[in-house]
């Protein structure tokens, strides 16, 4: 009986227009995507997407798919799939207004989840929510208010925003219940102002149907008309049933008592043809002291009495106490429009034993003590979280340091390895360098090998040649004593070249004074055979540069050379040679004979000029051949770099 006047109450206002009222287009494709799904797992997540509208789904849609979403997860062997669709089944039977069993089904869940197999810290603060829900329509506010700080506890322990507002919103609620309309207020705002995201707050409209009721109970029915407003925008916006038949129904009271009742019929229309949809027994008696408060006054209190007797029926059956206080009240305005003055005071005093048994249930100090349990567990959850955010920064401190003492360990691994490497690139260049030189110096002694081997052959040979003539010519009985006289030129010139090799072989490094007195021991020998020729060594040496022993017979040798070509070749009485050192060394010879020209023609380009030539050319210098100033050949000698 009970079942077929709330059929009959859902259809009261029906016009053809609403009884076309069809599920949102969300509901629509979630129901596509279910059916799409190819695997139980795939499956499964499409039912939780679903599910997820709660009371916007018909009881029977949301049980049967949670059902569903349950017997896939047990076939997969997954526990945490299993109690998140007996979340879902715990909402259905809240909504068909089987609380106990609602309430058993949630408590199950909770004891899997603190038994420590499924871990979902956002899943169990669901789970507070829903027993909150559950506690609102059995009347118990105290507890319900618990279970709304449980919620906020796992909200902020999980950084989850809307959790933080629905256990705000929750607590709230149960304020406004119990009358206590300023504290519900500062509640709500609280929910407010959890976040600045407006799309959050939004899709969760019920807070500004609240904040409407809230206001319109402190007599301020401007802020009350704004808020109910905005929640009716934002639930259409969003396609959210319940929020949306709620916040009509807040409408139409607030028209209701702002003496604007004939507005007030349009939105009720709506509201039973949501109700149709979502068939839930709470929210149909609210509906129903709602109608009944419009009727009282609209004129037509008979009406109102019937429909405010037909809502207690309902809520007593159905165990929904948190609305037998509004269908008394309507029902006591009822009878006041009626002018029936004994079931008025009547209705009164049922009010006030209702009220007091509430407030009994629910008294100051025990909300109180609530009150501060949470704000202890807060403060705890607040140093807790101080601590791991400590222990956090430890980490990262020994973090970093250790970071940084392996990075320095790498560093120094991989520079000790590049040292290494350069070391053994410096050693291999080093080795490769000796090796070039003692290459370079083992050439360089092989060519003075081979030079001071030719010069020997040169002129030693010649003077080994005339000393046979020599012997031949005695043998021959020739003139013996001029032979004899040739004979001991050559044996002695042989020795003096022999010695002039030793003399620079046996030296590491010669001095430019050496060379010069070499030079002037050579003059010394050869004087006695040109005594027409003055011959003068002068020496100008700020510095006694050291030479090579070959560096130093080759400049001794093309000096010798330049002197006796200028003995054989150029006439002339007398020979300058110059030894200057100062920076830099340089040797001249200069004589007052014929001249470039005349000597050319004599020398003829001779092997002596060649030979300087050679010379100079290896050790590096340079040698020119000038005119004299006052007549003359000049030869100067110097290095090719300053």
């Amino acid at each position: 009986m009970i079942r077929f006047r709330i059929a009959l109450l859902s259809c009261f206002f029906c016009t053809p227009a609403l009884c076309g009222f069809a599920q949102t287009k969300i509901i629509d494709g979630l129901k596509t995507n279910v059916r799409a799904a190819k695997t139980n797992e795939e499956k499964v997540k499409a039912i939780f997407a679903l599910c997820e509208l709660g009371y916007t789904l018909h009881p029977d849609t949301l049980m049967a798919y949670a059902e569903n979403a349950r017997l896939l997860a047990g076939q997969l062997n997954n526990l945490h799939d299993e109690v998140q669709a007996m979340y879902y089944e715990s909402g259905a039977l809240t909504t068909r207004g089987l609380i106990d069993s609602s309430l058993a089904t949630a408590n199950k869940c909770l004891d899997i989840l603190s038994s420590g197999k499924v871990n979902d810290p956002v899943l169990q603060a669901n789970l507070f929510n829903q027993k909150g829900r559950c506690f609102m329509r059995k009347n118990q506010y105290k507890e319900a208010i618990d279970m709304g700080y449980q919620v906020i506890n796992g909200g902020e322990k999980t950084n989850d925003l809307l959790l933080q507002i629905k256990g705000k919103t929750l607590i709230g609620w149960a304020y406004l219940e119990i009358g206590r309309a300023r504290d519900a207020l500062v509640w709500h705002l609280k929910a407010l102002r959890t976040t600045p995201d407006t799309l959050l707050l939004e899709k969760y409209g019920i807070l500004f149907a609240n904040l409407a009721l809230n206001y319109n109970s402190l007599g301020k029915t401007d802020s009350a008309f704004y808020f109910i407003s905005k929640a009716i925008n934002y639930s259409r916006k969003h396609e959210n049933l319940f929020a949306l038949s709620n916040s009509l129904a807040i409408q139409a009271q607030l028209l209701v008592r702002s003496g604007k009742a004939s507005m007030a019929e349009l939105p009720l229309k709506e509201v039973v043809a949501i109700r149709k949809l979502i068939g839930d027994p709470f929210y149909i008696v609210s509906d129903m002291s709602q109608l009944g408060l419009y009727y009282a006054h609209n004129g037509q209190p008979e009406k109102g009495i019937a429909i405010c007797n037909e809502g207690i029926a309902i809520a007593t059956h159905y165990k929904i106490g948190a609305k037998l206080l509004f269908l008394y009240s309507s029902l006591a305005e009822n009878y006041k429009a009626s002018g029936n003055a004994g079931q008025y005071s009547a209705m009164l005093e049922n009010i006030i034993s209702l009220k007091d048994s509430v407030y009994q249930k629910n008294s100051a100090q025990s909300l109180a003590e609530m009150q501060a349990k949470y704000e202890t567990e807060k403060n705890g959850n607040i140093i807790a979280q101080q601590k791991l955010a400590l222990i956090k920064n430890n980490y990262w401190l020994y973090g970093s340091i250790g970071l940084l003492v392996l990075g320095m360990v790498i560093f120094y691994l991989i520079f000790s390895n590049y040292r290494k490497k350069e070391n053994l690139k410096n050693q291999l260049l080093r080795e490769e360098e000796k090796y070039l030189s003692a290459q370079a110096i083992a050439k360089a002694e092989e060519n003075e090998r081979k030079r001071i081997a030719a010069d020997l052959h040169d002129n030693l040979g010649a003077y080994a040649a005339a000393i046979a003539s020599n012997v031949d010519q005695i043998g021959l009985h020739q003139d013996h004593e001029a032979a004899l006289q040739e004979l001991k030129i050559n044996s002695q010139s042989i020795v003096s070249q022999l010695n002039d090799t030793i003399w620079v072989l046996k030296k590491d490094n010669l001095s430019l004074t050496a060379i010069s007195d070499r030079v002037k021991s050579f003059i010394q020998r050869i004087g006695a055979s040109y005594p027409k020729v003055n011959i003068d060594v002068t020496e100008h040496i700020s510095s006694d540069i050291l030479l090579p022993p070959a560096h130093a017979f080759h400049l001794y040798q093309v000096t010798k050379e330049a002197i006796l070509n200028s003995l054989k070749h150029s006439s002339a009485k007398n020979i300058r040679v110059y030894f200057e050192s100062e920076k830099q060394w340089k040797i001249t010879i200069a004589d007052d004979g014929t001249g470039m020209s005349a000597l050319n023609k004599k020398m003829g380009g001779g092997n002596g000029v060649v030979n300087m030539k050679n010379r100079s050319k290896e050790a590096g210098w340079n040698i020119h051949w000038l005119n004299g100033e006052e007549g003359g050949t000049v030869v100067e000698i110097s290095p090719t770099t300053n």
